[in-house]
């Protein structure tokens, strides 16, 4: 199956297994289900010792696992009407991570059009999440050797709240920089000599009276021959990711805290590929700031931290190494006015991959990874199912063996 980007900001937009007819509907989808072991050990006795670690255990993960719908339908004058609608399948357990329901990935409805460019409007993957999963090594950004590990996370254990308002639980400090946004809006422009830039507007849906969740993006993308360059900005308003991130109960903040805050993400991505050899790498930089610093006296203000992410891939054949390196920095913090260093707060991610295609559709694939956690950090798998919720210090450690299948 051919995938293809029809632009950055909806990253998650994929072309269907042939070339679509106009006016038609195309079904699509992948299935990816791996046999896995997992554990997390090694806790500091400060954060509970043995007492507090995941031991090992084997489990059946299904890997970004969707079905997808998707057409298209010409208007004249070179303007077409596209629509997608996307859907997570678990086939390990028919189960899920979140809240069920219908379009639970990229799904939109829009106009395109070659010499203006496109615009949709539905759930959409943002400018900051086109820049990880298109430069990802493993397939489908799914699994533990996935780059969301340590990429738009703290590292801190947290309950977070999404940008739109929806609490929801995804471990080690994930402001949701990597997931899809609903009631989200993109307009990407025309490829002009490889290059495109793409906006992304994340509606105030969850507004009350005592706050106003919104965020918007902006990326740009350039291809050409071997190489490709991007680079991704994002900021989320007033969703409170500082007050989620638990620093030792500094950062927790009574009354409407969440008003005026600011949580943005930086990502610079780069690429070669050439003859079967594909190398690339993400710098990013990840800051939340506190709705009112001067009200929070002897509390933490503001949390910075940033992280580099390389990997590579070869393809000889029907056979694919994979193997990507991350680290995430020390993370800085803001007490009265003053920053300093959270002390072992850093981590490192090791991950290596093999993959088998008996055809352009159908692969097995081996898969080892291990993230390296200093005390305070508790950086987890992800995306989902690949999380195995370590306490602060203990070291995530995993392989899976699996099948990925295309259709």
């Amino acid at each position: 199956m051919n995938k293809k980007l029809i632009a950055v900001a909806v990253a998650g937009v994929l072309a269907a297994p042939v070339v679509m007819a106009e006016n038609s509907v195309t079904i699509y989808g992948v299935a990816d289900v791996g046999l896995e072991h997992v554990e997390a050990k090694g806790t500091p006795d400060v954060n509970g010792g043995a007492a507090k670690d995941v031991l090992g255990k084997s489990r059946v993960t299904a890997n970004s696992s969707y079905i997808g719908f998707k057409g298209q339908e010409e208007l004249g004058g070179g303007l077409k009407a596209i629509w997608q609608v996307e859907q997570d399948v678990y086939i390990d357990d028919g189960g899920g991570t979140s809240a069920n329901g219908f379009a639970t990935r990229d799904s939109f409805v829009g106009l395109t059009s070659t010499a203006a460019g496109t615009v949709v409007m539905g759930r959409l993957t943002t400018p900051t999440r086109a820049v990880a999963s298109k430069l990802d090594v493993f397939p489908g950004q799914a699994g533990m050797g996935a780059n969301q590990a340590i990429l738009g996370n703290t590292g801190v254990n947290a309950n977070n709240t999404s940008v739109n308002g929806v609490a929801t639980k995804s471990g080690a400090g994930s402001l949701n920089f990597d997931t899809r946004k609903t009631n989200a809006v993109a307009i990407v422009s025309p490829t002009i000599a490889g290059l495109n830039a793409s906006v992304a507007y994340i509606a105030d849906e969850g507004r009350t009276q005592t706050i106003d969740p919104w965020g918007w993006g902006a990326g740009l993308t350039y291809a050409g021959g071997p190489l490709t360059a991007m680079v991704a900005y994002e900021e989320h308003r007033n969703a409170n990711g500082l007050n989620g991130n638990d620093l030792s109960g500094g950062a927790t903040v009574a009354g409407g805290a969440a008003r005026g805050s600011l949580d943005s993400d930086l990502r610079v991505g780069l690429g070669f590929s050439a003859s079967g050899l594909t190398v690339n790498a993400i710098y990013e930089n990840l800051e939340l700031r506190a709705g009112d610093a001067v009200g929070m006296t002897g509390r933490y203000t503001d949390l910075k931290r940033d992280a580099f992410w390389v990997g590579a891939k070869y393809a000889l054949g029907n056979h694919e190494l994979r193997a990507a390196y991350a680290q995430a920095l020390k993370a800085k913090v803001t007490k009265n006015f003053e920053e300093t260093d959270l002390a072992n707060s850093d981590a490192q991610q090791v991950s290596v991959g093999y993959g088998y295609n008996f055809s352009k559709r159908s692969q097995v694939y081996a898969v080892y990874s291990t993230i390296l956690n200093k005390d305070n950090a508790a950086f987890d798998y992800g995306p989902g199912k690949s999380k195995v919720g370590p306490a602060a210090g203990a070291d995530p450690e995993g392989y899976s063996i699996g099948v990925r299948h295309l259709f």
